[in-house]
C-alpha cells in the first residue's frame, strides 16, 4: 500500500470544514498551553472551520474539558468536546438489554457518560455487572483493578475506552490506560475491546457531532490520532508539538501515515504542496530528499547533505517524508530507515 502525503493549495482552514483536534501535545501540555494554540484556533474558526475536541482521557467529563480549554483562551462549550468515554458508553448502550450492569472502573467522566446513556452503574463486583469499562483516572489503585478482575473473572466482558500506554504529563511520560488495562488483562487473560484512538467510531462520533461533512483530524501520536484517520477514511494533519517527531513520522508505516505535516497549529491557516517525484528524488518546492542504500540525503544547492546534520525546512521534512515511505513501501517493509536522528525543523 502506498500512502504519501497530500497536497492542499487552499489553507486547510479553508478546505475542511471541521478540525478533529486531539488535546495533549496539539492544544495543551496538562495545565499549559502549546504555544500558538489558542490564536490558531480563533483563525480557523474565524475562517470558518469548525472545532470538535477528541481526546483518549476518558477522566474528565466535556464540561470539564471545555471548562480547561476556555481558560486556556480557547473559548469552548461542551457540545465540542468528545471523549473516549464517551465512545466506551454509546457502545455499551447500542448493545445493552434489561439485564445490562456496568462497573465503571475509571474517574468522574466515564461514570457520567454511561448515566447519560441511561445504562445501569454499579460499584463492585458483588454487584454482579455484565460488562467492565475501564478508563484512565489518576486515582485509581490497586483496588480498583481488583473489583475489575473480580467482575471479568466472574464472566462480565471488558471493554477499554482507550489503550495508550503512555500519557503526557507536565513532568514526562506518565502510564496511561492501556498500562492499567494491561495488568487486569495479564491477572485475567482476557483480552478487552476498545473504543478509543486509534478505532475509527471515535472520530466517526466526534465528526458527526460537529456536523462535519468532510473533517481534518489533527495530532501529535502517529499510533492513536493519524491511525485513527486513517481507519475513518479522513485526511490528518500530523504537528511537532507533542508525542511523535519527525524521525518517528519518517518511520512511519502506512496505516499511521499522517496526510499533512506542520510545525503546530499555525498549519491549519496555511497550503500545503504535495511532494512530487522526479527521477530518484522527491521534491517539495526547493526541497529535495532521495533514499539510496537506506540512508535519507537532502540536495541542497551546496551538496548532498544527510538527513539530520542540520535542522531541516518544512519543505525539506515533506519531502523526506515522501522519499522513506516511498522508499519502504518498494521494499515492502514498513520502515526502510535504519537510523534517523533527532531533527528539528529550522526557525521560521
Amino acid at each position: 500500500m502506498n500512502v504519501t502525503l497530500l497536497g492542499c493549495e487552499r489553507p486547510l482552514q479553508e478546505e475542511y470544514d471541521v478540525a478533529l483536534l486531539d488535546l495533549d501535545g496539539v492544544v495543551y501540555r496538562g495545565a499549559h498551553g502549546v504555544e500558538h494554540a489558542p490564536e490558531a484556533i480563533a483563525a480557523a474558526r474565524a475562517a470558518g472551520m469548525r472545532s470538535m475536541f477528541v481526546t483518549n482521557n476518558a477522566a474528565r467529563s466535556p464540561q470539564t474539558v471545555a471548562r480547561h480549554l476556555t481558560d486556556l483562551s480557547v473559548p469552548t462549550g461542551p457540545e465540542e468536546v468528545t471523549t473516549a468515554a464517551q465512545a466506551a458508553a454509546a457502545l455499551v448502550a447500542g448493545e445493552a438489554d434489561e439485564s445490562t450492569r456496568v462497573l465503571a472502573i475509571g474517574g468522574d467522566g466515564l461514570r457520567e457518560a454511561l448515566l447519560e446513556q441511561g445504562l445501569t452503574v454499579v460499584d463492585s463486583a458483588a454487584d454482579a455487572p455484565t460488562v467492565v469499562v475501564q478508563g484512565f483516572a489518576p486515582s485509581l489503585g490497586w483496588a480498583d483493578l481488583a473489583e475489575a478482575v473480580y467482575a471479568i473473572t466472574a464472566g462480565a466482558s471488558h471493554i477499554a475506552s482507550n489503550i495508550d500506554a503512555t500519557l503526557p504529563t507536565e513532568r514526562g511520560m506518565a502510564p496511561g490506560n492501556g498500562s492499567l488495562v494491561a495488568a487486569v488483562v495479564h491477572a485475567t487473560g482476557v483480552q478487552p475491546r476498545s473504543t478509543g484512538k486509534p478505532q475509527p467510531e471515535i472520530f466517526q462520533q466526534a465528526a458527526s457531532r460537529a456536523g462535519g461533512r468532510h473533517p481534518l483530524v489533527v495530532g501529535d501520536r502517529l499510533n492513536t490520532d493519524l491511525a485513527g484517520a486513517r481507519a475513518a477514511g479522513f485526511a490528518g494533519l500530523h504537528v511537532l508539538t507533542g508525542v511523535d517527531g519527525i524521525g518517528e513520522v519518517l518511520c512511519a508505516s502506512p496505516g499511521e501515515r499522517p496526510s499533512y505535516l506542520a510545525a503546530d497549529l499555525r498549519g491549519l491557516a496555511h497550503a500545503h504542496p504535495q511532494p512530487q517525484r522526479q527521477g530518484e528524488a522527491w521534491v517539495c518546492g526547493e526541497a529535495r530528499a532521495v533514499v539510496r542504500s537506506r540512508e535519507l540525503t537532502l540536495e541542497r544547492a551546496g551538496g548532498a547533505v544527510a538527513f539530520g546534520a542540520q535542522p531541516v525546512t518544512l519543505d525539506e521534512f515533506r519531502a523526506a517524508a515522501a522519499a522513506a515511505w516511498d522508499a519502504s513501501d518498494a521494499a515492502g517493509v514498513a520502515t526502510i530507515l535504519t537510523d534517523v536522528p533527532d531533527v528539528v525543523l529550522a526557525a521560521d
